[in-house]
C-alpha cells in the first residue's frame, strides 16, 4: 500500500467516523456503550477502508421515484435527489390490468404520466445526465373491482355487457389468480409484451438494473415455468442485471432466483406494533428475519436487494408497514425515524446485501406535515443520509 492509499484510506476512515458521529449525535440509544451495533458498524468500516471496500462502499444506496401527473419532468428534479446520499435511482412504470379481460392496459388509459413508457424514457435521460444509476421497476395495478359501489347507469351498462371479474375478485396485484388456463395464458402473454418492450427500452437506454415483475405472488408461485421463460426472452434482449422484486411474505417460496442476479425483496415486515416504536426493540424485532434472509441468501448463492424500504410518517407505522394512506392518521414523524434507525442498523453491515431503494422520493414537493412515505423534510432524511454516506 503506497502513500497516497494509506492517506486515502485514513482519509476514508476520518470521514467514516465523523458520519458515525451523526448516527451517534442523533440519540439512536440512551447509552452508546450499550449499542453494539454502531460499535461492530464503526469496525466494518475501519476495515473496509484498508481491504477493498467490502460492504457498504459497494451497496446500491438506491431512491424510489414519485413523479409528476403531467408532463413536468426536469433534470433539476432529479439532481435534487443526491442530497438524499442516493446514487441510485428506481424508475416505476406503471400499467393496469382489465379486470375483465386480463389484459394491460395501454399508455392512452393512464391517467398519471409519470407511470406511462414515454415518461420512463425521458426519466432514465435524465436520470443519466443527473448521474444517476437506474432501475426500471415495472408495476402493474389491478382496475376498480367491477362489485365497488358505483352509479346506477354504471351498474347498467355493466349488466347489459355482462361483465365479469377474471383476477379472483383479487385486491391487490399478488392475489391476481385467474380460474382456469386460458384466462392465465391470456393475462401472462399481455405481462409478456409489456416487460419485453420495457427490457427493449433499458438496454436501448444503458439501464443498469431491470426488474422482470413486482409482488406477483400468486403468479410466481403457481406459474414458475411462465417466469423462467420470460426471464430468458428478457436475457436475450437485454445485457444488464435482473432482479425479480418479491413481496416480503412472498420471497422464500420464489423458484426461479437462480435464474436471476439478485434475490430482491419489498421489505415490509411487521416489526414493531408501538404507536412509536423503540429502535433497540425494533432491531431485536429484525434479528429472526434478518437471519432468515442471511441463511436464504446464503442458500441460494445471491445477494438480497431490498427493493423498496420505508414507513409512512405516521404512529403504529412498523405495524402494516405496506399501507399507504389508509388509516393510522396521526402523524408522527419520529416513528418513521425510529423504523429507519432501526433498519439500517439490521442490514446495512451485512456483506449479502447487495443496497436497496427507499420508498419514496416525490419529485413535487409535498407539505412539509405530511404522512406519506415520503422522507424529504423530515427526520428520517438525516437518518438516510448518514447511512448512505458512509464509506461513501
Amino acid at each position: 500500500m503506497g502513500l497516497s492509499s494509506v492517506w486515502g484510506s485514513i482519509s476514508s476512515l476520518v470521514q467514516n467516523i465523523y458520519h458515525l458521529s451523526l448516527i451517534i449525535h442523533r440519540k439512536v440509544t440512551t447509552s452508546i456503550l450499550e449499542n453494539k451495533y454502531l460499535w461492530r458498524f464503526l469496525l466494518v468500516s475501519i476495515l473496509s477502508c484498508f481491504w477493498g471496500n467490502l460492504t457498504i462502499a459497494q451497496k446500491i444506496k438506491g431512491m424510489s421515484i414519485s413523479g409528476p401527473k403531467t408532463p413536468s419532468f426536469k433534470v433539476t428534479m432529479f439532481e435534487a435527489i443526491k442530497t438524499s446520499g442516493s446514487n441510485w435511482v428506481a424508475l416505476i412504470p406503471e400499467a393496469t390490468i382489465d379486470r375483465t379481460t386480463l389484459l394491460l392496459k395501454s399508455d392512452a388509459d393512464n391517467d398519471w404520466w409519470s407511470e406511462t413508457v414515454a415518461a420512463n424514457i425521458e426519466g432514465i435521460r435524465l436520470a443519466k445526465a443527473a448521474g444517476f444509476k437506474v432501475f426500471l421497476k415495472p408495476h402493474v395495478v389491478l382496475s376498480e373491482r367491477l362489485d365497488k359501489k358505483r352509479s346506477y347507469r354504471a351498474v347498467q351498462v355493466a349488466n347489459k355487457k355482462r361483465l365479469k371479474d377474471k383476477t379472483g375478485k383479487a385486491t391487490w396485484r399478488g392475489d391476481l389468480a385467474p380460474k382456469n388456463e386460458t384466462d392465465w395464458q391470456t393475462f401472462e402473454a399481455s405481462y409478456e409484451a409489456y416487460i419485453l418492450r420495457l427490457a427493449e427500452i433499458a438496454e436501448e437506454l444503458n439501464v443498469e438494473l431491470f426488474s422482470v415483475g413486482t409482488e406477483l405472488k400468486q403468479s410466481a408461485w403457481r406459474r414458475p415455468a411462465f417466469w423462467q421463460q420470460l426471464i430468458r426472452k428478457v436475457r436475450a434482449i437485454y445485457s444488464g442485471q435482473l432482479v425479480y422484486a418479491a413481496n416480503w411474505d412472498e420471497y422464500q417460496k420464489i423458484t426461479f432466483w437462480k435464474e436471476l442476479d439478485y434475490i430482491g425483496v419489498d421489505t415490509y415486515f411487521p416489526v414493531n406494533r408501538m404507536a412509536t416504536p423503540n429502535i433497540k426493540k425494533t432491531v431485536k424485532n429484525w434479528r429472526p428475519i434478518q437471519r432468515q434472509m442471511r441463511k436464504f441468501s446464503k442458500q441460494h448463492n445471491r445477494q438480497v436487494l431490498l427493493t423498496e424500504f420505508g414507513y409512512r410518517s405516521v404512529s403504529h407505522a412498523g405495524k402494516r408497514p405496506w399501507t399507504h394512506d389508509k388509516g393510522y392518521a396521526v402523524i408522527n414523524n419520529q416513528a418513521q425515524h425510529n423504523l429507519y434507525e432501526a433498519f439500517f442498523q439490521t442490514f446495512w453491515g451485512k456483506k449479502w446485501i447487495a443496497g436497496g431503494f427507499a420508498w419514496k422520493w416525490f419529485v413535487l414537493p409535498k407539505p412539509t406535515r405530511n404522512s406519506t412515505f415520503s422522507m424529504q423534510q423530515k427526520p428520517a432524511m438525516e437518518v438516510l443520509q448518514a447511512w448512505y454516506a458512509l464509506n461513501d
